[in-house]
């Protein structure tokens, strides 16, 4: 068994978060961002950035596929040491399964206009071994 380290990233505009929440209000919020990601950011349109820039970098690592995951699958968590962590739900969670995608690890970050995430998963390569995910 060995393991392969897969990476994604992202990086996304603030004004243009800000201005789909301008536009749309909790109707785009509502179908991006869980309950829990959108009180952990009061409405801030750069860590929402943050948030989809993570969303859009877990996809890169999940796709291509035929299922795409919902935006709500994929959650951005903030630990209680203020870090941000990872979660899948539903579909994400079985992408990541079939990926054979065990360990997440997620970086945030938002300033100058911009919000940009980096995702890092541990694969395991050798088919013959069942991954071990530990999505929630």
């Amino acid at each position: 068994m060995t393991m392969d380290v897969r990476v994604g990233t992202d990086v996304e505009a603030i004004a243009d978060v800000a201005a789909a929440m301008d536009r749309w209000g909790e109707r785009y919020a509502r179908r991006l961002f869980t309950d829990l990601e959108r009180a952990d950011c009061g409405g801030s349109a750069p860590r929402l950035t943050a948030r989809f820039a993570a969303k859009e970098a877990t996809m890169k690592l999940l796709t291509p596929d035929a299922v795409v995951p919902r935006w709500r699958s994929i959650e951005v968590r903030t630990t209680a040491s203020g870090a941000p962590s990872l979660v899948l739900h539903d579909e994400a969670a079985e992408l990541a399964r079939r990926r054979r995608l065990g360990s997440m690890s997620v970086s945030l970050s938002h300033g100058a206009g911009i919000g940009i995430a980096t995702v890092v998963a541990l694969a395991i390569s050798d088919e013959t071994t069942p991954a071990s995910c530990d999505h929630a």
